[in-house]
Parts: structure tokens; sequence; C-alpha cells
């Protein structure tokens, strides 16, 4: 299930703002941070472990790097001087243990290149290969940055067996892609695409490094993607209601995109994850004491680093295949289209006498009619057929079964209800069900605050196996399927049964939280006796 951790904040650093997130990746839990502007620390498991400082009024200038090939380290100082130091070294001061280049040009940051020993990029756009730094120390390239023009970022990718750096320039309020191929030789003719959008401002951007693309997202919420092999340019999503937010993004693989999104006017956060294959949403995180809106994000490993202000934090995610099933839930239909309709045409309904209530003679719209119909047809398949028939429908389905089931068993039935079903199977059905959390979530939401309640009542029944005679041979949903229920119930209408002044909905907590504690209770003994057997089976064979 794709899903995101809780946050967790590196109290020991404080952020400053380079071209990017100044954290590099050495192993897994362990990573390189620029901690202000005259110090790299180590943190392993969110631990501090080591670091190497520089003495005033030395600074850096750029983000560390870090070369897996001979465990060394890189970073800039003063915008002209390149240091290179092993990383195994236990002394801390970088002066005295590094190797220092400095260049007559500004150097606008170290690059990591896979495969290859780190890139030296100056500001002029010139660059310097990490291999040739013990040679010689005059830089290649063409001089493409332009007058009054400033590189603002810059990140490199593997196309076509040849390393690709990619560049982007701002002048004004214009945005310039810069992207050129690195040889052993030579620095190949660098290629320019002009980032434009009609009545729509720049706000963030990342590259797809599996598809070879530059990623761009804007004020009007599309997201797009240059391809830079092919130099096409497509629409991978939209989203909706942006235009006034702070946003920042990052690729967690090639179909899954994290978004974070800031908005100052209420000056809230969430970071989201985007299934770009299937346009759906698939988790969404909602960020907590989230004070500044410049906003950077850096995905590495399976973990969402974002700055927040200069405190920098770390968000684990899970993120599963990209599948139809995953991405649209179980959005097909369970059964065939209604084929017949038969309208009432002898008898017509003045709309203009006030002396008839039109309300309550037209229960419902004429699309409302045809969802009832369907949601009665998949309640008499499953009394015919068995639950099977519910493996592909949809969340807002089974939440309409559910109203359905809900109705029959509480409410007075309507006089013209014909409909034969057993409610306690269908609800005994419907929470066996597989489902996304998300999609459900959504579709609980549409439930009235009356209709929550029951449901809740419902699934505390079923917890503590007070189920109705008619469904004790029927596979029973398990304790983890009821439990999920209940969370997402609850959590789709919090607001108004925490604020709900009826004495049902304190009277509903009360009854909740004794039958959780009986549940799990229970289950211990469980585990425990368990345990007694194992250990008695063991000493008497």
């Amino acid at each position: 299930m794709a899903k995101f951790d809780e946050e967790c904040s590196y109290n020991c650093v404080s952020i400053k703002n380079f071209f990017r997130l100044p954290i590099a990746f050495k192993e897994e839990n362990c990573y390189l941070i620029n901690e202000g502007n005259r110090c790299i620390v180590k943190v392993s498991d969110r631990k501090l472990l080591h670091s190497w400082r520089l003495k005033h009024p030395h600074y850096f200038t750029a983000p560390i790097v870090f070369d897996n090939e001979d465990e060394s380290m890189y970073c800039v100082i003063e915008n002209n001087t390149v240091l290179r130091w092993p990383y195994s070294t236990a002394d801390d001061d970088v002066l005295k243990i590094a190797s220092k280049f400095k260049f007559q040009e500004a150097v606008f940051g170290v690059i990591p290149v896979c495969g290859h020993k780190p890139l030296i990029l100056f500001a002029s756009g010139k660059a310097i290969r990490g291999e040739e730094l013990d040679i010689q120390l005059v830089p290649k390239g063409n001089h493409f940055i332009k007058e009054n023009e400033s590189l603002i970022w810059v990140d490199s990718l593997e196309l076509n067996s040849e390393t690709v750096i990619v560049c982007l320039s701002q002048k004004n309020e214009v945005y310039q892609l810069h992207y050129f191929t690195v040889t052993e030789r030579r620095i190949k003719r660098d290629h320019n695409h002009a980032l434009v959008q009609k009545e729509a401002t720049l706000k963030n951007w990342c590259l797809n490094k599996s598809m070879h693309s530059f990623v761009t997202i804007w004020s009007n919420g599309l997201i797009l993607s240059y391809n830079l092999d092919t130099k096409e340019e497509t629409t991978l999503l939209t989203l909706q209601d942006v235009e006034k937010h702070s946003l920042a993004i990052d690729f967690m693989d090639s179909n899954h995109l994290s978004v974070m999104k800031y908005i100052p006017k209420t000056k809230g956060a969430c970071l989201e994850m985007w299934d770009l294959k299937f346009k759906v949403l698939k988790a969404r995180k909602t960020l907590k004491n989230i004070g500044s809106s410049d906003i950077k994000l850096f995905v590495i490993g399976s973990s969402v680093f974002f700055s927040n202000g200069e405190d920098l934090v770390e968000v684990p995610y899970h993120v599963e295949k990209s599948t139809l099933a995953g991405g649209l839930g179980k959005c097909l239909s369970a059964v065939p289209g209604v084929q017949e309709f038969a309208w009432n045409t002898k008898k017509c309904t003045d709309l203009s006498s006030p002396e008839k209530n039109t309300v309550e003679k037209m229960d419902v719209s004429e699309n409302e009619q045809i969802v009832l119909d369907s949601t009665e047809l998949i309640a008499q398949r499953l009394m015919e057929e068995g639950s099977t028939c519910l493996n592909y429908i949809s969340e807002a389905e089974l939440v309409r079964l559910l109203r359905l089931a809900i109705r029959h068993k509480f409410k007075k039935k309507n006089s013209e209800e014909k409909l034969n079903v057993d409610p306690d199977i269908i609800l005994n059905a419907v929470f066996s069900t597989s489902f996304s959390e998300v999609f459900l979530g959504k579709s609980l939401r549409k439930l009235s605050l009356e209709d929550t309640m029951v449901t809740l009542n419902i699934l505390s029944s079923f917890l503590l196996d007070d189920e109705s005679p008619s469904v004790k041979d029927k596979q029973k949903p398990s304790d983890l399927q009821l439990f999920s229920w209940m969370f997402l119930v609850i959590q789709s209408h919090m607001e108004a049964l925490l604020l709900s002044k009826d004495k049902k909905a304190l009277k509903l907590f009360r009854k909740l939280q004794k039958c959780i504690s009986e549940k799990v209770w229970f289950l211990s003994l469980s585990v425990f006796h368990l345990d007694l057997e194992k250990k008695n089976n063991y000493i008497n064979p």
C-alpha cells in the first residue's frame, strides 16, 4: 500500500539556502549534510556521528557531494575553490585535510555523476571533470550563460550511455533550460529550451532520470515533461487550485511524483504522492509546523526530504508498483448496464400546483434513481452468487451497498420497496471486500452523520462477534479489515463526531473504547495461549 510515514525533523542541523537541499547519500540511513555554511555533518539513523568544520572566515557556497568511487567528499568555498578530502579521516579541520583547487572564475557547484567522479560546473556554464582536477585547472566547454543571466540549478543524468548535465538559468522572469554532454575528451555543444507558459509562472522543477526528461510545475497546475532525447514536451498531470500555493516536486520512481504544497493564506502544507501513469493521487499527508513558503524537496532512497525554513525534515514513504488496480482502486463495473427502462406515461405530476408537495413526489433525481437501481441489482446478485461478485466493484459502490443495508436493517422500509435481501449478509460481504484506503475514505465522506454512527455500531458488533445468525456460516471479515473500516469511518467524519453534542455520539465513543480494549485484551490472551502451547509441545513432545 502506498503511504507516507511519520515525519522526522533533524534538529541537529540548520539548513542554508543552496541551489538544492544540501544533503548527500552515503549508505542506508546515513547522510552527509551541510550544517549551516561552515560545517559538514554525518548523520546515521538520525544521530549526529561526526563533523568536518571550516574555520572563520571561510564558508561553504555549494552543497556537499560524496564520491562512492574513492570515498571522497567534495565541496566549494568562497565561490572559487573546490575542496576534496577523504571520508575516512578522523580530523575535523577541513582546510587542514583537504586538497584545494582554486580557479580564476566563479564555481557554481560540484555535480554528482553516476559511474564517474563528480563534475565541477562554473557559473559561466563551463565545466571540468573530477578526473582532471589533479592534471589541469582550465575549464572546458562553452560560455553559454549570457550577461545579466544567472545559473540557478543543475543536475545530471545518463542518456544513451553518455553523461548529460542539465542546467536552468534565469534572467528577470525568463527561464532557460540548457543541457550538454560530457565525454572523456570534450564537452559537446549545448542545447537550449525556453520555459514559457501563457499566463502562468514557473513554480518548481526536477529531473525524471529514468525517463530522461526535465519536469516543471506551473502556477496554473500544469505539470509538463520535456524529453531531452526527443525534444518533445507533454503534459503529465494538471493540479487544481494551486495558483497561490508554493510548490516543490521530485520523482520517487519513473511513475510516481512527490508534490509538496504550501498555502500561504492558512500557513498549512501537505505532501502528496501522484501516480502519473494513471493520473491518480496515491497518498496524502498533512505536514506540521511549516513556517516558511521557501520550500525545497529532495527524494533520496525511500525518503522525501524537505526544508522548513532552516529545518530539515525527513518523511519515509512506501510506494507500490503502478498498476491499474492500484491506480484506480477497483473501478470496474460489476453488473451489466440497465437495458430496459419503464417510463410512467399514465399520470403526470402538476408541478405548477401549489397544493401538491412536489418535493416528496420527486423523491430522487433521475441519475440518483439509476444509481439506486444498479446498487439493488448488485445486492440481489450478492444474495444469489455470494461475495465473489464484489471483487471488482468500486469503493463508491461499496458505500452505496452499506447505505442500502443500513436502510433495510434499521429504518422503516418504503412500501414501494420489494427488494428481498438480508442486510446482515450484505454488511458481512462489504466489510470482507478488499479496498483502496484513499478511495474508500473519499466515498465515506458522503455518509450522513446518522449513518456514520450506525456504521460504527455495526462494526463494533462485528468486532465482538455479536453478528446475526444469518452470517454464522459465512466467512467473516478479519479484525484488521474491521479496524481499517472503523478508522476510515471515524477519519472521514472526525470533526462532526468530535463537535457533536448529541448524547448518542458520546455513548458511541465510550462503546467503541470498551470494544477496542476488550478486543486487544482478547488478542493478547490468544497470543499468550499460543506461546504456552508451543512451549508445552516442546517440553512434552
